[in-house]
Formats: structure tokens, C-alpha cells, sequence
């Protein structure tokens, strides 16, 4: 068995965006007060990067009037972190920031949260309907110095403004202002009642709320999203991505998470998510909402191998695999990151990358990271705990072997020498399973190393950089 060096495992880089399904839970800050000359014109804090152009383009107004209303002499000298007056919105004020709109949150909801006018928030990001609070989108939010509020609690059912301040301990003409409500009568079923509050509640078990956490957000091409749910016992979740059914698998009947592959070359665009908790008492709760899929440039190459192009061979390769991946394990075997499938990892051909094989003779991309020999063996280990599910000879593949980790996720690896293991062997990280080798639809001595989500091939660096979940 290969020793395991213990890695300090990282959160992921794009960092989960928490939201309450049915009680979105964020802290509260104040916005630090703005200068006296400034008072009354919104402000944008320069960050890296900007120019006077990008800051004009980005907020919809001149450049030369953003110069001038700064008293800017020379456009190339704008500093970080400098406050800058942001003339032409009028009716908006307060510090301009970019906030990503998470999954749960509507219109509504952010005017509540962040105490904002409709207009100004309409105006200040072009929008053209109310609907375009969609998951992922970054949306220009002007803070004021009285802060953001609280989430407190979700209106069921035939509840009551009052019966809202008595659960919440407000006052229920404080909570109607604060809500920007028209009367005790303007709440519907599912609203987020915001408000101050100093501590932030737990759930105990006695209120129907549900935390989910969407990584990353936007989706991206090419990456796992992975949907986590802190929920109440007893309850059950089931969801879909764009019409395909999500599946949520738990350790402790408190915890869910589902993952799922989003393609590499997948449309990028709006698509619908949907998640719906199922309680004990057999009543369901659905929540849906549009998310971004944003792109990813994961490169190009032109690839000359001298077999594995036969189109017929392609078809039933993908087909048995497909079939392979279709019934992952309800048990978790994995427990903690990945670790490299190489003791010595030199990368070559990344993932992602669309590929042109043989001058336009198939046109691919590339499903997995590729580990060229460094090295003084060639012992392919596993990254994780799993049970062998394909061992055998493939035409594109050549020698491969595939691992159900549990939860739907799988490794595979391509290309081999000779096997270590067969179908059915239950591994342990660090494991060695077989050779580097030079089989099936190869341009030389590597490993094709991939992560599949169902059997879907998603960016296998993330699953080795970064924990799961």
C-alpha cells in the first residue's frame, strides 16, 4: 500500500453561497459611514482591475462624467480601494458592490434584505422584469449605513403578521415597515420575514427550514455541482437540473448532498432548479429557481493517435459505460480529498480541452487529466476508498479500470499496462490498482485519469485540490 501524506485540505476557491429554503440564515453588517462631500451620490470602491471605462460600462454612465464629478486629472491613476462618486443614477445612493444572487432569493427578498427601492435596484442593473433575480447573476446592490437585515423566519400557511412578530419577538408594525409591506395583510406563504436580530437562531428540529448550499455559483462548464442540505430529521429530498433528477444521499438522515455532472461543452445560459423536501407528516415543500451556467475556456489541441477513431467503436464504449456508472452505491466509501493517482503528478493534457484528432478526423474533448511518467515507477494507486466496477480492455480506453466511490461519483483510469485488481475488489485510498501503459487510443506512455460524475466526466483537478464534501 502506497504511504498517504495527509494533505491540508482547502475549501472550495469559489466559496459556497448558504441559503435557507425555507429560512435563509445571513449575518448582519453595517456599511461604514461615507464622507460628508459624498453624502447623497453613490459610491464604488475601486478594485484590481478596474479602469475609468470598465467602472462607466459596468454602472451605464460616462466615463468623462465619472472623471469630472471625482475631480480626476489623470484617468490611468485610480488606486485601489479609492471611493468613487458614481454620477447619473439618480434616486440611488449608498456603497455600489457586486453581489452574487444566491439560490433562494427573489426581487423581493433583496429589497427586503438590503432595505432597498425597487426602482433604484431595477435602474441601477438594467433590468427589464422583476424575474431576473436568477441564481449566479451578479446584481450591483446599494448598501446603506442602516445595513443589511436578518432573515428571521418563512410565512406558512395562514400565518399572521402578528403571529411572525411573536415568533420573532418584533413588533409586527417594525417587521411591516422594515418588510416594506403594505399591511398586515401583504404576506403570502414561503416570504422571508427580515428583521434585526443580534443573535443568529439555530434550527433545533422545531422549525420546517432546510440550509442549501450550491457549489460553485454560478454553475460552471465542465465542474461538479454540488447541492448540500442541513435539514430537519425526518424529512427527505429529492430535486432536478434542468429535468434530470438529482438524488440526495445522507450519512446521518440530517445532512444531504447530490451531485451532478455538468459537461464540459454543456450550453451555457439559464436552466431551472428545483429542490423539494418531503416531511414526515408525507407534506411536500418545492422550492425552484432559474440558475446561471456560465462558460469555462478550457483550451484546444490537435491530438495524432493511430487507433480508437472508429465511430461505431466510440458509440459502444460510451454505451457500455454508461451502463456501467448508472448504479452507484447509496454508502459513502470515500472520506475526506482525493489524493493524486501518481506518485510523481506531472500534468500534460488538461481536461476540458477541445481536441482535433488527426486533422479533422474526430473532433473531442478531453474527458480526463492526463499524468505523463515521472516517476521512477509506474504504479497507479487509488485516490480514494470504492469498489472496482470495471477492470477489462476497451478500444478507446484501452486497459481501464473505473471505481465506484459511492454517491454517484467514479473514478476512472485509462490507458494501463496491466491490472492490480478486479471487478469487484473493494480498495482503500492509496491502493495500488494497476500500470501506466500505452493502450487503446493513446499518443504515448501516460494515465488518463478522470472523475465521473453518474457518467458524466467532470474537471477531475477539483476532486483532488479541494474536499468533498
Amino acid at each position: 500500500m502506497k504511504t498517504l501524506v495527509m494533505k491540508n485540505p482547502t475549501r472550495r476557491t469559489l466559496a459556497l453561497l448558504a441559503v435557507l429554503l425555507f429560512l435563509i440564515i445571513s449575518p448582519v453588517y453595517a456599511v461604514n459611514a461615507l464622507p460628508n462631500s459624498q453624502e447623497g451620490n453613490p459610491i464604488y470602491i475601486v478594485q484590481a482591475g478596474d479602469t475609468l471605462s470598465s467602472i462607466a460600462v459596468r454602472f451605464g454612465v460616462d466615463a468623462d462624467a465619472i472623471q469630472a464629478a471625482n475631480g480626476i486629472t489623470d484617468a490611468n491613476t485610480l488606486a485601489i480601494g479609492q471611493q468613487l462618486i458614481i454620477p447619473g443614477l439618480e434616486g440611488v445612493s449608498g456603497l455600489l458592490t457586486t453581489e452574487v444572487v444566491p439560490f433562494g432569493a427573489t426581487f423581493d427578498s433583496l429589497l427586503r434584505k438590503y432595505q432597498l427601492d425597487a426602482a433604484a435596484l431595477i435602474k441601477v442593473n438594467r433590468l427589464t422584469s422583476r424575474s431576473e433575480a436568477i441564481a449566479g447573476v451578479d446584481l450591483i446592490i446599494a448598501l446603506n449605513e442602516e445595513g443589511t437585515l436578518t432573515p428571521l423566519s418563512t410565512v406558512n400557511d395562514g400565518e399572521t403578521l402578528l403571529e411572525a412578530a411573536i415568533q420573532t419577538g418584533n413588533s409586527p408594525w417594525l417587521l411591516s415597515e422594515q418588510n416594506q409591506l403594505e399591511g398586515s395583510w401583504d404576506l403570502m406563504a414561503g416570504d422571508v420575514i427580515y428583521g434585526l436580530l443580534e443573535e443568529t437562531p439555530v434550527n433545533d428540529g422545531t422549525l420546517s427550514m432546510t440550509t442549501i448550499t450550491i457549489n460553485p455559483l454560478p454553475i460552471l462548464q465542465g465542474e461538479t455541482l454540488e447541492i448540500g442540505v442541513i435539514g430537519v430529521q425526518g424529512t427527505t429530498y429529492t430535486g432536478s437540473f434542468n429535468g434530470e433528477a438529482l438524488p440526495f444521499y445522507s450519512d446521518d438522515g440530517a445532512q444531504f448532498y447530490s451531485f451532478h455532472g455538468i459537461q464540459a461543452q454543456a450550453e451555457t445560459g439559464i436552466y431551472p432548479l428545483s429542490i423539494t423536501a418531503t416531511h414526515a407528516d408525507g407534506t411536500t415543500q418545492t422550492f425552484e429557481q432559474l440558475v446561471l451556467l456560465q462558460d469555462v475556456n478550457y483550451g484546444f489541441q490537435n491530438v495524432y493517435v493511430d487507433t480508437g477513431l472508429d465511430p461505431d467503436e466510440i458509440a459502444d464504449e460510451e454505451s457500455f459505460l454508461a451502463e456501467a456508472l448508472s448504479s452507484p452505491s447509496a454508502e459513502r466509501y470515500w472520506d475526506g480529498i482525493f489524493y493524486y493517482p501518481v506518485d510523481e503528478p506531472c500534468l500534460s493534457s488538461y481536461y476540458g480541452a477541445d481536441r482535433d484528432y488527426n486533422d479533422g478526423k474526430l473532433y473531442y474533448y478531453h474527458t480526463g487529466q492526463d499524468f505523463t511518467v515521472c516517476a521512477t515507477n509506474l504504479n497507479i494507486y487509488a485516490p480514494a476508498s470504492g469498489v472496482v466496477i470495471v477492470a477489462q480492455e476497451l478500444p478507446v480506453k484501452g486497459n481501464a479500470i473505473f471505481i465506484d466511490h459511492g454517491w454517484g461519483v467514479y473514478s476512472g483510469f485509462a490507458h494501463l499496462s496491466s491490472f492490480n485488481v478486479q471487478v469487484g475488489d473493494y480498495v482503500e485510498a492509496g491502493d495500488i490498482i494497476g500500470q501506466i501503459g500505452d493502450t487503446g487510443r493513446s499518443a504515448g506512455p501516460h494515465l488518463h485519469f478522470e472523475i465521473n460524475i453518474g457518467d458524466t466526466p467532470v474537471n477531475p483537478l477539483t476532486w483532488l485540490d479541494e474536499l468533498f464534501p
